[in-house]
C-alpha cells in the first residue's frame, strides 16, 4: 500500500492542484497527507478521482490483525 502522498508525487501532481480540485487550502490538503483518516468518504472520492486510484490503494490497510 503506498500513502496518499507517494501516490501523488508518482503522478507528478502539486499539492495545490489537488487543493484547488477539492475546493480546499493547500495547508487543508497537506494535512490529509500526514493524517489521512481525518478525510470524509467524499474527499477520499475525490482525491482518488484525480489521482486516478482506487481508495483501496490509499486508505484501507493491507493486513487485517
Amino acid at each position: 500500500m503506498q500513502t496518499l502522498k507517494e501516490i501523488r508525487e508518482s503522478r507528478g501532481v502539486k499539492q495545490v492542484a489537488i487543493a484547488e480540485h477539492m475546493g480546499i487550502t493547500r495547508q487543508t490538503y497537506a494535512s490529509y497527507e500526514e493524517n489521512p483518516r481525518s478525510m470524509t468518504i467524499d474527499q477520499a472520492l475525490a482525491v482518488c478521482a484525480f489521482l486516478h486510484c482506487k481508495v483501496s490503494d490509499i486508505f484501507l490497510l493491507s493486513e487485517v490483525k
